[in-house]
């Protein structure tokens, strides 16, 4: 056969193929596919999964699969141990609620295939989506592991003591030792939370993503030659050493980062020495991530605990202590979102910002889309004038306008349906700045001077769901992009706020404060 003759039978056996997939997918309604790459981030959306989720290509491609799942469930890591497992044993299994562009919860499993090149490294991976019944309580959670210990029993497998650096599952640096910070030129609390490859640049190996999974694959710790990030090209380049972490009992927890050793306190201190790494002075926000991620293994046995005791001991208790238990549920169940509450608000400092142009008008109109069901429930009502362009990140100004939206639904008065306004100050149009007024008819706040506190709830919000963290996190992001937000006014009729944003240049990292 010849070479164009093999090609066309090639080229017709795909599209005997990609028929009969999608064939099979139209039997299969509850089906859908997509494609990941080797971080995580959605590379190709199926048609299959916009009839399953309501999301369009265009929308979620670019994504990390984290962004579909519930707020509470996006910083547990649970996603990216999944792919670590599916790298080292060829399949993974990943149950879940996904989020539809409705704003509805789709109980879903996730079956997770590596994909590889030819020299046999994980670029991505192929997800079957199937939707599920309703979804049974964890049947066991792991007891919370003592990470710092842990990275430090992996040093005992090195024949040294290099500097070290624990990196989590997200590719997140979550410790470091002191002789590590001064080969990379700065504090040790400067780094917390940083991405693995802002810091560390690879010389030889082709990205994080893949040497990570190369390395939960691997029987053996990989060796990598590594450089600070952004060095000069004298620097000399180190020999360093991935290894899983993992629980006695085989849980994969993140990766201990092994660099030969050295003697640090002798680097040199002269014009020529390696320039500090333009990281950000954030260790207060630091902080919050490693206490909030802490926190989250002793409460999900804690809340296991107490699902356990609702489901066989509650029956022979007495009236008073089944009010015990369903208070203890409650505040595990607060503490959850609050601890979610704190990890958001670090993340809108620490995180990159994806710079595009915006036009407000179809980000408010995107926003009324997402909250539909909510919405039509309370019969808002809805004046929005012409907002005009800005360029800034669509995923935080999104969560703007959706946090005030539903602040003023939740907050609404009793004897009127919620009815919101919003406007643009013209004497900013066209320009690189905007100043939006806000109005509702909610309730007010009682205290708008400590309106902007995290976790700090009026006295009469009692009867409404919710953690006091919206109003904050609505202010981080306006200043983030370089604005701010305040009150105008509020009494019982509503409240006015305002809020002030600005262009952001096409390279933003820096924070506002």
């Amino acid at each position: 056969m010849s070479l164009a003759g093999a090609g066309e039978t090639d080229s017709h056996a795909q599209s005997l193929g990609a028929a009969a997939l999608a064939l099979l997918l139209e039997q299969m309604p509850d089906a859908a596919l997509c494609l990941l790459d080797s971080a995580g981030t959605i590379e190709q959306w199926h048609p299959s999964a916009e009839m399953l989720l309501g999301h369009i290509a265009a929308q979620v491609e670019g994504q990390r699969l984290e962004t579909l799942l519930p707020e509470e469930r996006r910083f547990e890591a649970e996603l990216p141990r999944a792919l670590f497992e599916a790298s080292a044993r060829g399949r993974a299994r990943f149950e879940a609620a996904l989020i539809t562009r409705a704003g509805q919860r789709r109980l879903c499993t996730l079956d997770l295939t590596p994909r590889t090149d030819g020299h046999d490294d994980v670029i991505g991976f192929l997800v079957l989506l199937r939707a599920t019944g309703p979804r049974r309580a964890a049947d066991a959670v792991s007891a919370n592991e003592n990470l710092v210990a842990a990275h430090r029993l992996n040093l005992t497998r090195a024949t040294d003591e290099p500097a070290w650096m624990g990196i989590d599952l997200a590719g997140r640096i979550a410790g470091l030792g002191e002789s590590a910070a001064r080969w990379l030129g700065c504090d040790t609390e400067d780094t917390l939370g940083r991405n693995i490859q802002v810091c560390i640049e690879l010389r030889k190996e082709p990205s994080w993503p893949v040497v990570l999974h190369r390395a939960v694959r691997s029987a053996a710790p990989i060796s990598l030659s590594v450089s600070p990030a952004g060095a000069d090209a004298d620097t000399p380049v180190r020999t360093a050493r991935l290894l899983p972490l993992r629980s006695a009992e085989g849980r994969l927890n993140g990766f201990t980062l092994l660099i030969e050793a050295f003697d640090a306190t002798r680097l040199p201190e002269t014009a020529t020495a390696t320039p500090r790494l333009p990281l950000d002075r954030a260790s207060d926000r630091a902080g919050v991530l490693a206490a909030a991620h802490d926190l989250r293994e002793p409460l999900r046995k804690m809340q296991h605990n107490a699902r356990q005791l609702q489901t066989t001991e509650a029956p022979r208790m007495s009236d008073d202590g089944r009010n015990h238990l369903a208070a203890l549920r409650s505040a595990a169940d607060r503490m959850q979102n609050m601890i979610g509450g704190m990890l958001r608000l670090a993340r809108i400092d620490t995180g990159t910002v994806a710079v595009e142009s915006l036009d407000l008008n179809t980000l408010v109109d995107e926003v009324r889309v997402d909250l539909a069901l909510l919405i039509e429930e309370h019969q808002a009502q809805f004046e929005v004038q012409k907002l005009g362009v800005i360029r800034g990140d669509g995923a935080q100004l999104r969560a703007l306008f959706q946090n005030l939206i539903d602040n003023t639904i939740r907050y609404r008065r009793v004897d009127a349906a919620p009815a919101i306004r919003i406007t643009a100050d013209s004497d900013h149009a066209g320009t690189g700045s905007k100043i939006v007024y806000y109005d509702d008819n909610a309730r007010g706040i009682d205290s708008p001077e400590l309106a902007f506190q995290p976790f700090r709830r009026d006295a009469g919000a009692s009867d409404t769901q919710g953690t006091g963290i919206g109003l904050s996190l609505c202010r981080r992001i306006c200043r983030r992009h370089g604005g701010d937000l305040r009150i105008e006014r509020t009494d019982e009729t509503g409240t006015r706020f305002i809020l002030e944003l600005n262009d952001l240049p096409d390279e933003s990292g820096a924070e506002s404060d």
